[in-house]
């Protein structure tokens, strides 16, 4: 499906966006960022025509199909609110907001507009989420009672020899993020146990702040109950020697679902990845091998091709904006949880 593509923000991550929407035979005509080196680096890189300081300049001179908004959180109520009156579709990164209250206010404006917004939760399009995503449904390991998921990188503190900081060289602005590693990239982890499990009871959060080179948090320990599964998030960004990226480990009644994860100080920054294996009770194992070669890249260009489906079929997303909530709310009452130390119960 050929579609017009503007963007707004052209920083780290809008390489990703761009390359994906290009992969889908679309066209990214015009592009804005209110820095105009990086605008321009960004367009010269994908031969972006349309190159604007303003987003309102772009969206008055532009014909555009789907409006793509690539920037840092705290800049996403005034854009959605102003884009979703002028534009029919729209891609929010991630996290789509950083409160509630704007959350709430953001989908009622989507919905009053009639534009379909969907959250970039790019998680739920990597290999080995989709392949445990149908072992799951398979019923091959009966119904899970147990889940982990585990990473621990060195994202915020000096790495090898030349003591560089991945994400201060990645994306410079976490640095001064309040709700830093569980909002930022934790809610993905959060959204795949949705995908997977449904919607939690409660939650318990343990959260905390270790590196001096941040003012938010980078490491945290969630505990979540669904109905018929306890679900456990272990994530840190200020550890050295291991690198490991969403280590993954279901158990079901029948059996096991074990992913070795993937290699390198962040999950953008990795080719090397584990296998996935399903050991069943009796001892029998399946092995599925993993291809993690651009695994980074690849999911935006699929979950762009997701929201291209739902423009032609006009129906929602499965993560749009107002799905997004839920799994933003469960990182609200983690921090919650953390400040009050004690489990957060869903609907109160």
């Amino acid at each position: 499906m050929s579609m017009r593509i503007g963007i707004i923000g052209c920083g780290f991550i809008a390489y990703d966006h761009i390359s994906g929407w290009i992969a889908n035979g679309c066209s990214v005509v015009a592009a804005c960022d209110i820095d105009k080196s990086r605008l321009d680096k960004r367009a010269e890189e994908f031969d972006i025509k349309g190159r604007y300081l303003d987003y309102k300049e772009m969206l008055e001179k532009e014909e555009l199909d789907i409006i793509d908004i690539a920037t840092p959180v705290k800049s996403h109520k005034e854009l959605v609110s102003y884009c979703c009156s002028r534009v029919h579709n729209m891609l929010v990164e991630k996290p789509f907001v950083d409160n509630i209250d704007d959350g709430i206010f953001l989908v009622r404006e989507c919905q009053k507009n009639q534009c379909r917004a969907m959250v970039c939760q790019s998680y739920r399009w990597h290999p080995w989420y989709e392949q445990i995503k149908k072992e799951l449904d398979s019923g091959i390991i009966g119904k899970p009672y147990y889940a982990n998921i585990m990473q621990r990188i060195s994202f915020d503190i000096p790495v090898g020899t030349d003591k560089i900081i991945p994400l201060i060289e990645d994306q410079p602005f976490y640095k001064n993020v309040e709700k830093l590693m569980l909002l930022e990239q934790g809610c993905h982890y959060l959204d795949i146990y949705r995908h997977f499990f449904g919607e939690p009871q409660y939650v318990q959060g343990y959260i905390e702040k270790v590196s001096p080179h941040v003012i938010g948090d980078d490491l945290a320990i969630v505990t979540l109950k669904f109905p018929d599964t306890v679900a456990i998030l272990e994530d840190l960004w200020c550890v050295n020697g291991q690198q490991k990226t969403s280590v993954t480990f279901i158990q079901g009644e029948k059996g096991s679902i074990y992913f070795d994860g993937t290699d390198g100080a962040a999950p953008h920054r990795t080719e090397e990845t584990g296998s996935l294996k399903i050991i069943l009770k009796d001892g029998t194992m399946f092995e599925r091998e993993m291809d993690a070669k651009s695994y980074y890249n690849k999911c935006f260009a699929k979950l762009e091709s997701h929201f291209l489906e739902c423009i032609r079929k006009d129906i929602e997303p499965i993560t749009s904006i107002a799905d997004n909530l839920k799994t933003l709310q469960i990182a609200f009452k983690a921090y919650e949880s953390a400040i009050n130390k004690k489990a957060m119960f869903f609907g109160e």
